[in-house]
């Protein structure tokens, strides 16, 4: 061991904050009654792989069914060690007309700002959750308002309006119309916040503790509380037989001094308070691909004279952690701990445990990288097979990927594990060493942070196809490549209605490549509002839903291009097998529509008013209206589309304002001819040309032939694949990553 280290830059290895790790690998989602339901947001949970931050002692404070006011005492304190408050609490649920749980609290009059950093929460059930609450009274039935971070889904608010009635909450079809963030819910955001000002409250919820975001506000119309309520943290474990532990620091706002249980749960609940030995500011170097030098702090004893430290690791989708060997500290200070047998270009997840006495604190988990061992190539690998290179788009193709940027693999065709994988807030490649259908569970696959390049091409045939639910892109500067997505009615009833792919509003740099989107219920692939430098190419859009589970009925629409949406690439696609948006152009877009093979459709392509797009080489035919194969009311610039059947359709609508030169274009892009377009496009369209699926070759043989049409289920064309689980292991080389990457997907292209 010494006292310090300097890394240099090429070595230092690079370190997330724990508030974005939540969910990496091994978190629950769904199920449960009793509860409203919402998507999964992988929760931090204790023992699943989330961020912990546990300090266990014997309770100082134990409430009994019934029981109130019972006292809770605190330690010294100490101004260099932080305040652990940790509950335990049972009961069915914190919902419905009545409430199950533990609360620890005080009164409190008037207007108040509470915050905590909620650091883990025992998985009981996926509807377990404790956060911030104030109540009318401590009557189990009462009105009262939470702020809940649950162990299958995200933070978000609900509240009891009135004593004695059902809860509801944003997530809820009661409450979803209050709320201020999509879907009703945020995802890593262990960060609460519960403000009262006069007769209007107000939840926030934050990654970091600064920034927040209003979650809902709630006025007297919505919740009457008296002046003088109680206030503190809750729980419930949602499982009458077995008590959750939910942990909690930085709690500001509020000073409780009682606590007890809601209602009689089976189990009575408890409050303890710690103040443990910590390990903060480590870092983590590495001069060899293999291994990391750890750095920490131990920045105060916890009132011990000596401390054990113990680093645990692992790579960020596994389960198990791995642990270095204890090292013994008798005074405070910085370490160094060597830690091997790593896997170059990987994200590991680290975070130190002290033990003192009976007390042991596990830190929040940081996010490391191990470097390739590369010294760097600016190899960039062939082009696509296709004429439509995905870098031939608006879209800068993944400029941040280096040699370094760390591969994140998945490794058995489960929901669980391509989220874990999707999660890693780093800039990431997925790839995969299996193939096979991954059930989504009839919930979307959200992609949320930054810089995802999802790689199905890696995959061993023949590739990987997700069903029962859609994949949303909300990071910037992603791409997904060689991937089936095929949603369809999933088992659910009116009101169902997935995309198969989506570019999220206000996002940008994004690219859908190569994929494939059938089965969808609002459309199949779209890119979204207000956002900029966007790619769609060379994908199949085919077979909609029609009078499926939409909540507005009949639907079989292909893709739609949101509101002001600029600088959007649409190449090289087929769009086939539906009725409507073959794209829908919507007011204030510029879209680049060039060389699409678009066939059996109802209405072409629709430009709303005040829009400019360049419609170059595209191709239509077999259209089931006399709708103009480009109509609406925006502004135009055609070249090169023609019709292949004898149909009256015109080309051109007569409200369209023609344009006589090009808008706009993107710089690298090479229209070809249209006359090329239909044989092109039915070669290398869609997810692994080369390696195509039963339905995908159905659907290109469907288009090449003239047969098949408009379904309103997956069932009118066999159901759901079940695709062969092939393994491989991926091998990528020390240099040339986006090489190999590319490589990869020439191999899938034929």
């Amino acid at each position: 061991m010494t006292d310090a280290m300097s890394p240099d830059r090429r070595t230092f290895i690079r370190t997330v904050g724990a508030a974005s790790l939540a969910g990496l690998a091994g978190c629950n989602g769904g199920g449960g009654g009793g509860d409203d339901t919402d998507t999964p947001a992988d929760t931090p949970t204790e023992g699943d792989g989330g961020s912990t931050d546990t300090a266990t002692a014997t309770p100082t404070a134990t409430g009994t069914p019934g029981e109130t006011d019972e006292p809770v005492s605190t330690p010294p304190p100490s101004s260099d060690a932080p305040t652990i408050i940790t509950i335990k609490a049972a009961g069915a649920d914190i919902w419905n007309q009545t409430d199950l749980g533990h609360f620890y609290y005080t009164e409190v009059s008037g207007d108040f700002d509470v915050t905590v950093e909620m650091t883990s929460l025992q998985n009981t059930n996926p509807h377990a959750k404790a956060g911030i609450m104030a109540r009318a009274s401590m009557d189990a039935n009462s009105r009262n308002i939470m702020v809940r971070n649950r162990a299958g889904f995200g933070t978000s608010p609900q509240w009891r309006p009135t004593n004695g009635t059902s809860t509801t909450s944003t997530t809820s079809e009661a409450g979803a119309p209050l709320s201020r963030v999509e879907g009703g819910y945020m995802e890593n955001a262990p960060w609460q916040r519960l403000e009262r000002s006069g007769d209007t409250f107000r939840v926030y919820g934050s990654a970091n503790g600064e920034d927040w975001t209003l979650m809902v506000e709630l006025g007297p119309d919505q919740i009457e509380m008296p002046d003088t309520i109680v206030l503190g943290l809750a729980a419930t474990s949602h499982n009458n037989a077995e008590a959750t532990t939910a942990k909690f620091r930085n709690l500001e706002g509020v000073s409780p001094d009682q606590n007890s249980d809601l209602g009689s749960p089976i189990i009575p609940g408890s409050v303890s308070i710690t103040q443990p030995a910590v390990v903060s500011d480590i870092q983590a170097s590495s001069s060899a691909p293999e291994s990391l030098t750890i750095q920490g702090n131990l920045a105060n004893m916890g009132g011990a004279d000596s401390v054990d430290v113990v680093y645990e690791y692992r790579e960020v989708t596994e389960n198990e952690w791995q642990s270095t060997d204890a090292v013994s500290r008798s005074e405070t200070g910085t370490f160094e701990v060597e830690i091997g047998g790593l896997t170059p270009r990987r994200y590991y997840e680290l975070r130190a445990v002290t033990t003192s006495g009976d007390t042991e604190f596990t830190t929040v988990a940081q996010l490391f990288s191990t470097p390739s061992g590369s010294s760097g190539s600016s190899e960039s690998g062939p082009d696509s097979a296709s004429n439509f290179d995905p870098s031939d788009g608006y879209a800068d193709l993944a400029p941040w990927l280096d040699d370094d940027t760390p591969l994140v693999v998945v490794d058995e065709p489960t929901r669980e594990a391509l989220q874990s994988a999707t999660n890693v807030p780093g800039p990431r490649v997925v790839v995969f060493e299996t193939s096979g259908t991954i059930d989504l569970g009839a919930q979307d696959l959200n992609i949320r942070n930054d810089k995802c390049w999802l790689a199905g091409q890696t995959a061993p045939s023949p590739g990987v196809t997700l069903v029962r639910g859609g994949v949303w892109v909300y990071g910037n500067d992603s791409v997904i490549q060689h991937i089936r997505v095929r949603p369809g009615t999933a088992g659910q009833d009116t009101g169902w209605q997935p995309d198969a792919i989506e570019i999220a509003d206000d996002t940008s740099g994004n690219i859908i490549d190569h994929c494939t989107g059938t089965w969808g219920v609002d459309e199949n692939i779209n890119v979204g509002y207000d956002t900029n430098n966007s790619t769609l190419s060379n994908c199949i859009m085919a077979e909609p839903l029609d009078d499926a589970t939409h909540e507005k009925g009949p639907h079989g629409y292909n893709s739609i291009i949101g509101d002001r949406a600029k600088n959007v690439t649409w190449m090289g696609n087929i769009s086939a097998l539906g009725t409507d948006r073959n794209p829908r152009l919507k007011q204030g877009t510029e879209v680049a529509v060039v060389n699409n093979y678009i066939h059996h459709f109802g209405d072409g392509m629709w430009a709303d008013p005040e829009t400019e797009h360049s419609i170059v080489g595209n191709v239509f035919e077999d259209p089931q209206t006399n709708q103009a194969n480009i109509f609406g009311e925006g502004s135009v610039y055609s070249q090169d589309n023609v019709k292949l059947d004898d149909a009256t359709n015109p080309m051109i609508g007569n409200t369209i304002t023609r344009l006589d030169s090009r808008p706009h274009f993107p710089e690298d892009l090479s229209a070809v001819s249209s006359s090329e377009v239909p044989a092109h496009n039915l070669e290398h369209a869609g997810a692994r040309p080369a390696d195509r699926t039963e339905h995908d070759q159905r659907i290109i043989e469907n288009v090449r032939n003239g047969e098949g049409g408009v379904i309103d289920s997956q069932d009118d064309v066999g159901g759901y694949p079940s695709l062969a689980e092939n393994t491989e292991a991926v091998e990528p080389p020390t240099s040339g990553l986006r090489a190999w990457i590319r490589e990869q997907a020439r191999a899938v292209e034929p």
